[in-house]
């Protein structure tokens, strides 16, 4: 037995240390996550307080000067099918709501003919929004946008929702919190 003491005598150290380590880092970590997502907030709030957009329809916005309270940043790709499906949605939530409360725009991230793959696609699914062509990936990157689809959704300029995958747009609990935040007097 005095032969295994030191080696049991180790492992039970190293069980220890590597036990209190998993405790200490997990906590870290969720708080981590918290601190991070505030600031890829705040970071997305400067971008639209700076960005300005034109649209292949030729509509020049300041994302900062615009009246809608509700604003949809939409990332996708012609390629992209769970970006194309997630449309059929966000076209609903769009009937839904006035244009003067809700704007949404596209920012497209095809590399090859973009200006043809957009015009397509908002012939094909008859898409009620307008895009942005983002080839160089400008807009994307300073959105830190890594995956598509993408969607970062602002009420008059906060980030109230952020999602980067396929997103049903008429979720009752997301619509509920976009009314909830339409009604507000402020």
């Amino acid at each position: 037995m005095k032969r295994f003491f030191p080696a049991l005598f180790v492992a039970l150290s190293f069980t220890v240390l590597l036990t209190a380590q998993m405790l200490f880092n997990g906590s870290e970590s969720s708080a981590g996550k918290i601190e991070n997502q505030k600031e890829k907030f705040s970071s997305y709030e400067m971008s639209f307080q700076k960005l300005k957009l034109s649209t292949t329809k030729g509509t020049t916005l300041q994302l900062k000067d615009v009246k809608q309270p509700i604003v949809i940043l939409n990332f996708w790709a012609s390629w992209c099918q769970p970006c194309l499906s997630e449309f059929s949605t966000l076209k609903k939530l769009i009937k839904k709501f006035p244009n003067d409360k809700l704007l949404v725009i596209g920012i497209n991230n095809d590399d090859e003919n973009p200006a043809r793959a957009v015009k397509k696609v908002e012939k094909d699914l008859k898409l009620t929004f307008e895009s942005v062509i983002d080839k160089d990936n400008t807009i994307t990157s300073a959105f830190f946008i890594s995956r598509i689809p993408g969607s970062i959704i602002f009420h008059k300029g906060k980030v109230i929702q952020y999602t980067n995958e396929e997103f049903n747009f008429t979720d009752t609990k997301f619509v509920r919190m976009i009314d909830r935040l339409l009604k507000q007097k402020i």
